[in-house]
């Protein structure tokens, strides 16, 4: 049974489009990308829980995970075609501190207000040693430079905050979570005619070699660091013992009259 926990609000409008967005060339190849790169990962992520902040226009980028419990949670409407588990704003997430051993967050952080504000939110359900894996599209290259000329649209995804990877990596690192590793992919430019974009497949190859900067999408795997506590012994300062019949010695009087 789904829960609705979230009612509609302006931004709604961004993630249907965008779910539209997939539906199409070239979203539905980026789809396919993204559903590879989590397919070959998602298997090497243990633990009790994985969740999903954010829909892609279906509810399947988790089918490869072992994890027992899997929930996809939609930060948009309530659309009968996705299919989430849960409604409910990124910023405000459902869990209890510490619950989720594995968290997915598919361009979550381009669309939302506050994308800093996610990721304090979403530290704070994840398990320590947690794993949190983002999906994002690259601001620079080709994709990028496409952003520059479609942003003014109000189109998805051009209409998004594109995240550099320093600026991510820095979040990362104040919420003290380490990032274990980094893929770029998807170096086809975002053309609109499907039989052009399959005939560019190849540059997918020596673009996973050579052209890593360029690439269209990113994927980034950080790990929720526990600091360990090292017992500290506390060392007594010395305690002299008392010499046993001390007794007063009185001055000579040669000393007393010294300088006469």
């Amino acid at each position: 049974m789904k829960t609705t926990l979230l009612t509609p609000s302006p931004t709604d409008t961004v993630y249907t489009r965008l779910r539209e967005w997939y539906r199409q060339i070239p979203g539905r190849l980026v789809l396919q990308a993204e559903r590879s790169q989590l397919d070959a990962l998602l298997p090497s992520l243990a633990g009790n829980r994985i969740v999903q902040i954010g829909c892609t226009g279906e509810s399947a980028l988790l089918t490869c995970s072992q994890v027992p419990h899997r929930i996809v949670l939609d930060a948009g409407v309530n659309a009968p075609d996705v299919g989430p588990d849960l409604y409910a704003r990124a910023d405000a997430l459902p869990f209890d501190t510490e619950s989720v051993d594995v968290l997915v967050l598919p361009h979550t952080l381009e669309f939302e207000c506050d994308p800093h504000g996610v990721l304090r939110e979403v530290n704070r359900v994840l398990a320590p040693e947690g794993h949190l894996v983002i999906i994002g599209f690259n601001p620079w290259g080709l994709w990028g430079l496409w952003r520059m000329f479609r942003k003014r649209r109000g189109e998805p995804p051009w209409c998004g905050c594109f995240l550099g990877l320093s600026r991510l990596y820095d979040w990362l690192s104040l919420l003290d979570l380490r990032v274990v590793h980094t893929r770029y992919f998807f170096f086809r430019p975002p053309l609109q005619r499907e039989a052009l974009m399959r005939t560019l497949a190849f540059l997918e190859v020596p673009g996973g070699r050579w052209w890593l900067p360029i690439s269209g999408l990113y994927l980034v795997v950080a790990q929720k660091r526990v600091l360990a506590m090292t017992p500290i012994r506390l060392r007594w300062p010395e305690v002299y013992p008392l010499v046993p019949n001390l007794c007063w010695v009185e001055p000579a009087a040669s000393e007393v009259k010294h300088g006469q």
